[in-house]
């Protein structure tokens, strides 16, 4: 690691949760700090957008491990943002996820001791497995909820089996088919097939969901309103609609970064709390080692994926507390198709809304790849509605009929690219897989004297993933002394630093 940063000054590209979490994490521990970003509006995928009145979500649909001992809980509670204010718990009916398959129904419950009485109900025949299975699953959650979870991130996981692929392991347990196809909806989640999940992953995933499940009580704009306004009250910098254009070097040193107006900022450092692949549009070529930067391009992205937003009659249709997947599984958790259905009430008088998202890549929309949002053409438009409409009819054999069914938007994997600037327009960016992980870990020792990434983190995926990545990129720059001084007593007790 790094020694720890001199210089106060610190710039931020990047306003989604990442870029804001960090900012504000580093301006409780008084740096000076300005973020900047690309688009008019910051929140990144967390913010929503109004379609026909009705808030549709991006990225946040919903949310594990909030509950106040729970390690995302404890991290909103360090950033001083309330999770009440932002979050509903789900599940009320006691589930959180329907899985529909061809031949059998399998709910996610709301506690660990329900799965596992779940999982041995509608799998009797792999009673010897799920108690391994299990078993593992208790001791990662248990270190999940060690306060020092957060102080060490990886260093709890030493169990090397850990790392292994979810599919191997589950082979070596004799897991049946149907197992298998329930137990890959975790790596599903996260974009990674079950075959090369590490088990870290997806029992972190897992677990994550069955400590306590949550979803915007509003929209994802209210709270990336309200990342922003706490990074503001610290005394934040936030500077809108401004893209970077390149990180500036001076002998070998981050000392600032040049905007695309022709501006720059000087700075001590800068934080890329963006897509890591970003870096390479943003530095000379002779900036990083060649090796680094091979390794960064190589890297394999997750799927994109389509999202149909509909508006539905809301007295017909009326708000679901959990979630439902249409799953078609083919062997030993190979799912080959896989679509999700979420049904919120929504903000327009009599309507609710259904969004439905599944996997696309962004190779079936190569025939715009070179094109921007709102300047596909007529072809592109057409082409996303007809996915839209055979994904709508699929909902009729899950819902029913839906009645007044209005699709209001449809985005694809080339909206997310050119909205968060990902290289393939995945949501969940970099590949967590078994054989990428230790490649992954390797990109956040940046060769570069004040340059750091921010974002999610090989430890964990998703929310969480981005927000202990955006730790790990404190703790680099302020160095692991200082970094467990100022976090262990709020970690363990509760309280905030100091204030500047």
């Amino acid at each position: 690691m790094k020694a720890p940063l001199e210089g106060n000054n610190i710039v931020i590209i990047g306003a989604g949760i990442g870029g804001l979490s960090t900012g504000i994490i580093l301006s409780l521990l008084n740096f000076n700090i300005t973020i900047v970003e690309k688009n008019p509006l910051a929140g990144g995928l967390m913010r929503s957008y109004r379609r026909s009145g009705i808030d549709c979500s991006v990225g946040v649909h919903y949310v594990g491990a909030l509950g106040e001992d729970e390690p995302l809980g404890i991290i909103f509670r360090l950033l001083g943002i309330s999770v009440n204010d932002l979050f509903e718990r789900m599940g009320q009916d006691g589930v959180i996820d329907r899985y529909i398959f061809d031949n059998f129904i399998f709910d996610l419950p709301t506690s660990i001791d329900a799965y596992e009485k779940n999982l041995q109900t509608a799998f009797p025949g792999d009673t010897a497995a799920i108690d391994v299975i299990m078993k593992n699953l208790r001791k990662i959650a248990e270190r999940m909820l060690d306060p020092s979870f957060l102080l060490n991130q990886g260093d709890p996981f030493q169990n090397i089996d850990y790392f292994n692929p979810m599919g191997e392991y589950l082979e070596k347990l004799n897991a049946s088919d149907g197992l298998q196809d329930v137990l890959a909806m975790p790596a599903q989640l996260i974009g990674v097939p079950l075959a090369e999940c590490p088990v870290i992953f997806h029992h972190m995933v897992l677990a994550g969901y069955l400590f306590s499940c949550w979803r915007l009580k509003e929209s994802g704009a209210k709270m990336a309103d309200v990342f922003v306004e706490r990074f503001r009250q610290l005394g934040g910098r936030l500077i809108l609609n401004e893209g970077a254009q390149k990180i500036i070097i001076e002998s070998g040193k981050v000392t600032g970064l040049q905007l695309k107006s022709g501006n720059s900022l000087t700075a001590d450092a800068v934080v890329a709390a963006v897509h890591p692949k970003a870096l390479l549009t943003l530095l000379d070529v002779e900036s990083l080692k060649s090796s680094y930067r091979d390794r960064l391009a190589n890297l394999q992205e997750t799927d994109g994926v389509i999202v149909l937003q509909v508006s539905v009659d809301g007295r017909e249709h009326p708000e679901m507390t959990h979630n439902i997947y249409r799953l078609e599984a083919r062997e030993k958790g190979i799912l080959n198709n896989g679509v999700f259905y979420q049904l919120r009430r929504g903000n327009a008088a009599g309507a609710n809304l259904l969004s439905i998202i599944t996997k696309s890549s962004c190779s079936e929309w190569s025939k715009w790849e070179n094109t921007n949002s709102g300047r596909r053409g007529k072809d592109y438009e057409e082409k996303k509605l007809s996915i839209a409409h055979d994904l709508l009819r699929q909902a009729d054999d899950v819902f029913g009929k839906l009645k007044d069914a209005k699709i209001i938007d449809v985005f694809t994997p080339l909206t997310v690219r050119d909205y968060v600037n990902c290289a393939e327009g995945s949501c969940y960016g970099l590949m967590r897989s078994s054989r990428q992980m230790l490649k992954i870990a390797s990109l956040n020792n940046v060769p570069l004297s004040g340059l750091y990434l921010a974002g999610q983190n090989v430890v964990a995926p998703g929310v969480l993933g981005s927000l202990l990545g955006s730790f790990d990129a404190v703790r680099r720059i302020v160095g692991q002394e200082r970094f467990i001084h100022e976090f262990k007593s709020m970690t363990l007790a509760g309280n905030k630093p100091s204030e500047g």
